[in-house]
């Protein structure tokens, strides 16, 4: 192995280390986040499943142990609290609905001004060139 190789492959070395750091950092986040989606569509379907099938008062245990556990950690609180933001972040996108003719309508009033007043510029500058 000639001295030039062995030079590139102590000057790449350390950055496919940090390469391979990153993608398991990111990995770890993935997971996490899977984690996080399927505990709370399982929670999700756990109450929907207690509501259907068992006491009221179990439905009303699982609430109350939600609602103590959201009260008492702050995890808990900034987890629900992210996983509802996603949840709700592409209703929210389209709510409240717009008029999509009313927007058309605006569009086509603003071309038009626009080139009314492209229009009314070289008009000016055509009698000015005409004048001076």
């Amino acid at each position: 192995m000639s001295v030039h190789q062995k030079a590139l492959k102590v000057v790449t070395i350390p950055f496919k280390a940090a390469w391979l750091l990153i993608l398991i950092v990111n990995s770890l986040i993935l997971a996490a986040a899977c984690v996080l989606i399927v505990a709370f569509l399982a929670y999700g379907l756990a109450l929907m499943i207690s509501y259907f099938f068992f006491p009221v008062e179990w439905t009303r245990a699982l609430w109350q142990w939600a609602a103590d556990l959201y009260a008492r950690s702050g995890w808990f609180k900034a987890t629900t609290i992210t996983f509802f933001v996603l949840l709700f972040l592409p209703v929210l996108k389209f709510w409240p609905g717009r008029d999509p003719n009313a927007d058309a309508a605006r569009k086509r009033e603003a071309t038009r001004l626009n080139d009314d007043l492209i229009a009314a510029r070289q008009q000016a500058q055509s009698q000015a060139k005409l004048r001076g």
